[in-house]
């Protein structure tokens, strides 16, 4: 669960680096295709929570 949950946070990384290289220039038709990756990643975090808690 930890390895999916790791690969799961890979787009909302990616995300981030994209948001910051292009800061001034960000277009409006990516603010969406952003959004859907960090709320992956957000899956990946809560199934890496999920997976420490489980004994």
């Amino acid at each position: 669960m930890v390895m999916f949950g790791v690969i799961l946070l890979l787009p909302g990384i990616c995300a981030l680096i994209f948001v910051a290289d292009s800061s001034p220039h960000l277009d409006n038709r990516f603010i969406p295709i952003l959004a859907l990756t960090l709320l992956v990643a957000f899956a990946g975090v809560m199934l890496i929570r999920a997976a420490r808690k489980r004994p």
